[in-house]
């Protein structure tokens, strides 16, 4: 019933591809709807829930009877999953209530991680939209939530992977910070703060042609969606760079049309 602690792959992801357990023996849910309720409930885990609002939520079209034995078959199959993968006493069900235990589940989410400092590498780099792919139809009210808390869990992503990104840099592992760099402009491609961060780290490693084929690319999507031109700050971190390596070679001309991959934007 402890929660789970450590520098490893969260149990319970809901980031990206949703998933339950470990990457050996991942539980399966059957039914979709039952990860958009493990997600209420694990964002809402500090209130505890009428089974009769979760099924009105969930299947809104239906009559209460109907949609409260559906919510039944979901609550069982998302018990069983959990209890599978990380043991008893975290979904707490009683006849008229619902929710998750906020000591038993800390630490088993994705989401937990996102402030902690506690999430492993790899996940970050492979963490993504809350419910990533899910859509519930004719769920306003459930549709509804979903919408601000991907934006709440989504700016929480984009500083994780900053600080992550910024301890690499400084301990020296700039590959690794170079890799969070380019998770995080992918993720919010018009951040330009981020694209400057991307583009420093290429500088000192010596790559002044992959920072500027990144303010390119930059520019050019700009350019050609948003209809406006790089920030001032980000203008002239390209000048200097490209004034940089033209100091260091003389003789390079238009270093920054090398090629760079896709991932790098």
């Amino acid at each position: 019933m402890s929660a789970w602690i450590g520098n490893r792959p969260p149990l319970i992801r809901l980031l990206g591809e949703c998933r339950i357990g470990d990457d050996d023996r991942p539980q399966r849910l059957a039914y979709r709807k039952g990860w958009a309720l493990l997600a209420y409930l694990a964002v809402e885990r500090t209130r505890t829930h009428r089974r009769s609002q979760i099924a009105a939520m969930l299947w809104p079209e239906l009559e209460q009877q109907a949609a409260l034995t559906n919510l039944r078959q979901v609550l069982r199959d998302l018990n069983q999953a959990l209890h599978a993968a990380v043991g008893e006493g975290v979904l707490l069900v009683d006849r008229e209530t619902v929710r998750l235990c906020p000591q038993a589940s800390q630490g088993l989410l994705d989401i937990d991680l996102l402030e902690s400092g506690g999430a492993d590498t790899d996940w970050l780099l492979d963490a993504g939209e809350l419910l990533d792919g899910i859509v519930l139809d004719h769920c306003d009210d459930f549709g509804e939530w979903l919408l601000g808390v991907r934006s709440w869990t989504w700016r929480r992503l984009l500083g994780a992977l900053e600080r992550r990104r910024d301890d690499a840099a400084a301990a020296g592992d700039l590959g690794l910070a170079v890799r969070l760099a380019r998770r995080q402009v992918s993720l919010d491609r018009w951040d330009e703060a981020g694209q400057r961060g991307l583009m420093r780290l290429y500088q000192q490693m010596g790559k002044p042609g992959m920072a500027l084929e990144c303010y390119r690319m930059l520019e050019e999507h700009l350019r050609r969606e948003l209809d406006v031109e790089p920030q001032a700050a980000t203008r002239a971190l390209a000048a200097e760079i490209e004034g940089s390596s033209r100091r260091v070679h003389p003789l390079a001309k238009r270093e920054w049309q090398w090629p760079v991959p896709a991932w790098a934007f």
